[in-house]
């Protein structure tokens, strides 16, 4: 493999998890300006559907395919995803979504794939998924011990948005879909849903915004997140590799609650650090980035 696209690589796969570490940040400030979880959906899919819609036409997607594989990989990763996760954030902090999230959507992805794809669940993927699990429940445990019930109601409703992303996952890999088409389908169904959502409802939608607050949040929810991020994470692995590829995934939750303290001046305590750490540890493992060989622990080259 040349040095040049080991760094193009390895700069990808940064943006991407950049990108999705900065999206509950981003999505959080969004409603501080007064910007509701259904507008943010109406952004995110309003636009990235409008922009994907030609990949549906070039890749001859039928109807009938859409509503069927379409609809259901659009619960997964589309407008009930992002309203679960929009309205979480409410109640809860982005660095708990950033930790539980991914974290939760890894540990159902990996049980998902030994029951419905048939995978074998290795010893270090088994001790990943303890990890997580361990720091997910120190988060949520902490926030039960603050006598905080709004806060564990919204990492609840975060263990909820893994278990959607999950889904999508395991059905996108179970139907062997282009991983462009998956999205372009979650994408243009989402944002076809927008429509009545938008037409029938009694509230008037971007009325009291600023256009340039719009035009800020319509190309990072709709073009960064929803097709830069992709592309970039999509092109890391093909340069990389899956195995060296999917580290950057570990770097959504540290990401997310770096850019959490950094802009919107959230405070993480001593046991959320414990909780991270468990989790990022655990998504090494889970990932493969680790692995046991005649009991010894030998890293995965990166």
């Amino acid at each position: 493999m040349k040095n040049k696209e080991v760094v193009l690589g390895i700069c990808m796969g940064l943006v991407a998890s950049f990108i999705w570490g900065s999206w509950p940040v981003i999505s959080k400030l969004a409603q501080i300006q007064s910007i509701t979880s259904v507008e943010i959906t109406i952004l995110r899919f309003g636009v990235s559907g409008l922009i994907l819609l030609p990949v549906l036409f070039y890749h001859s997607a039928s109807l009938s395919s859409l509503c069927t594989k379409g609809v259901a990989l659009a619960i997964g990763a589309g407008m009930p995803y992002v309203l679960l996760a929009v309205n979480g954030m409410s109640l809860s902090s982005s660095a708990h979504f950033g930790i539980i999230a991914p974290s939760c959507m890894l540990v159902f992805s990996t049980l998902g794939s030994v029951y419905l794809l048939s995978e074998k669940l290795t010893r270090q993927r088994l001790l990943g998924v303890l990890m997580i699990v361990a720091g997910v429940f120190i988060v949520g445990w902490h926030s039960l011990a603050l006598t905080s019930r709004q806060v564990l109601i919204g990492d609840l409703m975060f263990v909820g948005c893994g278990a959607l992303w999950a889904s999508f996952t395991l059905l996108s890999k179970y139907w062997k879909l282009n991983s462009w088409v998956a999205t372009a389908m979650v994408s243009v169904v989402s944002g076809v849903a927008c429509v009545p959502l938008a037409a029938f409802s009694q509230e008037s939608f971007f009325s009291n915004i600023p256009i340039s607050t719009l035009l800020l949040q319509g190309v990072f929810q709709g073009v960064l997140v929803a097709i830069c991020a992709l592309y970039c994470y999509s092109k890391s692995v093909s340069l990389l590799g899956a195995a060296k590829g999917s580290v950057f995934a570990a770097l959504v939750p540290p990401f997310a609650i770096v850019l959490g303290v950094l802009i919107l001046n959230e405070v993480v305590t001593w046991v959320e650090v414990v909780g991270i750490t468990c989790v990022f540890l655990g998504m090494v493992f889970a990932l493969g980035l680790v692995k046991f060989s005649h009991k010894k622990v030998v890293a995965v080259e990166v």
